[in-house]
């Protein structure tokens, strides 16, 4: 976790404004101050990976409601929401076993899976789907804890680029930062690159081959963008969830999507 001593201040602030909140009348009174505690609440439980739900928010509420010693209440309050962290991570964990577990056993593609379970779609997550887990039928518990290392935008870019390399992978900056996540699986999404690289040795059907992977990386981010929208998803907030924030990169992806 980051640093302790970070989110001790953050919790001594709540305390504060807390405090202050309730002297000045409460919510209907002041509610700056009072978004100003959602918003601290929702750091705190950030802070401890988990969601801003009236279950932990009133957990906070009542560790308040112990002590006006601030130095005892924080004590408490961090080891109870430490143990809830890690109630949540292993209850989560094990709902996105089950539901792997169960693609694997139906053949269900990726892209079907994935969003369910918060899982980013990218060649790597498809590569340890399809290669790792489905045909090596590797550790279960191993191939989340990839998953969990391989999430942003900033890993996705990585991969995406490392994938269009023609060789030299090893010696690319992609392949250090990612490297540098100490991914268990890195060193195998490299050998399936060659791999396919090597499938075909005229230069002009690789550049094709890479090519067509681009074209099914930018499918695949749309598709995703579907997904959001018929889940009911705003066209915005399915943007969002789908990396497709930017207009133009938006209707470039909808044009490919669309002619391909």
């Amino acid at each position: 976790m980051e640093n302790i001593y970070r989110i001790k201040k953050v919790i001594h602030n709540y305390y504060r404004v807390n405090k202050e909140l309730s002297f000045g009348g409460g919510p209907t009174e002041d509610g700056e101050k009072y978004i100003e505690k959602v918003n601290i609440e929702k750091e705190i439980l950030n802070y401890f990976g988990l969601p801003l739900t009236s279950k932990y928010i009133k957990l906070i509420w009542s560790i308040f409601d112990i002590s006006e010693n601030i130095d005892e209440v924080t004590s408490i309050l961090l080891e109870e929401l430490e143990k809830k962290s890690n109630e949540f991570k292993a209850s989560k964990e094990k709902n996105m076993s089950s539901k792997l577990l169960e693609g694997v056993k139906n053949n269900k593609e990726a892209f079907d899976l994935f969003p369910d379970i918060e899982i980013d779609l990218n060649l790597y997550t498809l590569f340890i789907y399809n290669e790792i887990l489905i045909q090596q039928k590797q550790d279960i518990e191993l191939v989340i804890q990839e998953f969990e290392k391989i999430k942003g935008k900033e890993s996705l870019m990585n991969i995406y680029q490392l994938s269009q390399l023609a060789n030299d992978y090893e010696t690319s900056s992609y392949y250090k930062m990612l490297k540098n996540k100490q991914l268990f699986f890195l060193d195998d999404f490299i050998n399936w690159c060659k791999t396919r690289d090597n499938q075909k040795i005229n230069s002009h059907l690789n550049i094709a081959i890479k090519n067509e992977d681009a074209i099914q990386s930018l499918c695949l981010a749309f598709r995703l963008f579907l997904y959001y929208k018929n889940q009911g998803y705003s066209m915005e907030k399915a943007k969002k969830h789908s990396g497709l924030i930017n207009d133009r990169v938006f209707k470039l992806v909808q044009y490919v999507y669309t002619h391909s």
